[in-house]
């Protein structure tokens, strides 16, 4: 860009006189810019109202690196976030390039950028909001991302595959949920009836698995055709101490097979313990007080279940936060300090919750919080967390502003204590 030796002209008038612009706006905007004058670019930018927008856009396709830098830092620093975005574009920056739209709400344009520059995750996230799901789908795959890839398939209603990678990676109570999506929407039929009865019994509720199983066969048509459902269903009633139940569906089951059917009970894995409602707990968080269902669900999914043993840190002072914990089983204590002989602060047990914080900011933990006995919790890392609420804009917006309540009444009630 050339040099000028003024931007202003002085014009006389009825009041002695005044500076005026020399030039049009792109002019103008061509002089601060060769003088790197940002703050300036940007306060003719905004106050000509955009005027000069695509003359500044066909001169960067053009310019140098560093013009092209400047010429994005102005559209950026006045909120033109898809005018920056293209010129990060011709500047190869792919990644100032895709911020800068999804900042501008372009996500198809966003997701192209972040693939361009080999951000494969960021691509996916962002193509699934531009409504292509489909390459979504497939930049989860190439990146492995399995938990990333099922909870994908969950939001496009695909529960059954969703079912399946969730078993692969051993996430069990997200395995769950979406079986139930699946028998809900009539996906899975008798197979997926029969994997989360499995599941049921596993964690001690036999009685329900016997009833999911019933459900099935009546009303799933390869359901009454099903030995193997019918077998489990068997199973089932003999656990919950219905042996005349379990019985006569044994005889219905010799009719479908060449020879008897035995009770082939050691199939069943030992039940666990029910234990407390970990969904129940996560539920109750006030941040979460008004999502809707599917939306609670889905953020039930990205959890993980973590165990500590008496002793044990959930979060160490001084280092960054990992992300909240709710705590489902057990007593934690939180310390003021980072040895045995810090300041007791609190002790909380199932239904309180910790680290709430770090899902927002990153930065060091100002208390430590340890198992005082075996604890078992749900674990929302910062991670997931922001991948969960990027996927659902109506939940995030009703946690953030709960979660800015909640923030406000605890300094409110801080305050009055002093």
């Amino acid at each position: 860009m050339a040099e000028y030796s003024s931007d202003f002209d002085f014009v006389e008038d009825a009041s002695g006189g005044k500076f005026v612009p020399v030039g049009g706006p792109l002019q103008q905007l061509r002089r601060l810019l060769a003088r790197a004058d940002i703050t300036g670019a940007v306060s003719v930018y905004e106050e000509s109202g955009g005027a000069a927008r695509q003359g500044l856009l066909d001169e960067a396709a053009i310019a140098s690196f560093e013009t092209k830098k400047s010429i994005a830092l102005m559209f950026r620093r006045a909120r033109d976030f898809a005018a920056a975005g293209k010129v990060y574009e011709h500047a190869k920056l792919e990644h100032d390039a895709a911020g800068n739209y999804e900042q501008a709400g372009d996500f198809l344009a966003a997701g192209n950028a972040f693939r361009r520059g080999g951000e494969l995750l960021k691509a996916a996230a962002c193509l699934e909001r531009g409504g292509k799901a489909t390459e979504a789908i497939a930049l989860y795959r190439s990146a492995q991302a399995n938990e990333a890839l099922a909870e994908c398939l969950a939001r496009q209603k695909r529960f059954d595959e969703a079912a399946a990678i969730f078993r692969t990676v051993g996430n069990a109570h997200a395995e769950v949920e979406v079986l139930r999506a699946a028998i809900e929407s009539k996906q899975g039929g008798s197979t997926a009836a029969r994997r989360l009865a499995e599941l049921m019994v596993q964690y001690g509720h036999p009685q329900r698995a016997a009833q999911l199983l019933l459900d099935t066969a009546r009303s799933v048509p390869e359901g009454k055709q099903d030995p193997g459902l019918l077998i489990e269903l068997a199973q089932m009633l003999d656990l919950c101490g219905n042996g005349t139940a379990a019985e006569k569906v044994r005889q219905k089951i010799v009719g479908l097979v060449a020879k008897p059917v035995l009770r082939p009970q050691q199939t069943v894995g030992p039940a666990k313990n029910a234990g407390p409602d970990g969904y129940g707990f996560l539920k109750a968080l006030p941040m979460f007080a008004e999502l809707t269902m599917g939306d609670m669900k889905a953020l039930y999914r990205s959890c993980t279940e973590a165990t500590f043993k008496p002793g044990d840190d959930l979060i160490q002072i001084g280092l960054p936060g990992a992300g909240l914990f709710v705590i489902v089983d057990g007593l934690v204590e939180v310390y003021g300090g980072p040895d045995a002989s810090s300041r007791l602060l609190n002790t909380m047990g199932a239904g309180a919750y910790v680290g709430e914080i770090s899902l927002v900011r990153d930065e060091p933990t100002s208390a430590r919080v340890t198992a005082r006995t075996g604890v078992k919790a749900l674990f929302v890392s910062r991670n997931s967390f922001a991948e969960y609420v990027y996927n659902n804009t109506a939940a995030a917006l009703c946690i953030y502003r709960l979660f800015t309540l909640n923030l406000a009444e605890r300094v409110r009630a801080l305050s009055a204590a002093r």
